[in-house]
């Protein structure tokens, strides 16, 4: 990590945007450039015969998927994550962070994680290991990032360029890639 650098950095997101095309890009250049990158980014399926998409989060260091949508039925209300596969997929992700990757890159920072549950105790256990941290942040979540993760954070566009530099810059690496190259 290079002092005066943010150790995390959160990509403002709103709804729609589609942001994990940008983490999937972005851990290709990253990973191109010899960073070992840790982490998950998101995958969603079509929407078939149920109201929303399933989702699964691939783990960057194998390519595994693991779903994380639990079916609840139509007309349900209540939060279709699965916390089981969110706990075996933050179990693996312990292990990995063991290792000290370059980087962690964790799709969201959301509801789980406002509420103290979820990657939160991952990302607390990165900080504390000095691994920087990029993850994607919806403004409902916010002053909840905010306040978690505090002066050790920075705000990042959606933005291709920009995130690159950052990641380079917090993992001490030279910034030799070229992110529209």
């Amino acid at each position: 990590m290079v002092e005066d650098t943010p150790l995390c950095g959160a990509i403002r997101s709103n709804r729609g945007e589609n942001v994990d095309r940008l983490l999937e890009t972005l851990v290709k250049l990253l990973q191109a450039e010899g960073l070992c990158v840790s982490g998950v980014v998101q995958r969603r399926a079509e929407y078939g015969d149920t109201c929303c998409a399933d989702m699964g989060l691939e783990l960057i260091s194998s390519g595994e998927t693991i779903e994380i949508s639990q079916a609840l039925g139509r007309g349900s209300q209540g939060c279709r994550l699965d916390p089981r596969s969110l706990a075996d997929i933050t179990a693996r992700l312990q292990i990995e962070i063991d290792l000290k990757p370059d980087l962690l890159v964790l799709n969201r920072f959301g509801k789980g994680e406002q509420d103290g549950q979820g990657f939160r105790q991952l990302i607390g256990k990165a900080m504390e290991l000095s691994i920087p941290v990029l993850t994607v942040v919806r403004e409902p979540y916010l002053e909840a990032w905010r306040n978690f993760a505090g002066e050790l954070a920075v705000d990042l566009p959606a933005d291709l360029d920009v995130t690159v530099a950052w990641c380079l810059t917090v993992s001490g690496k030279p910034a030799a890639v070229a992110a529209n190259g």
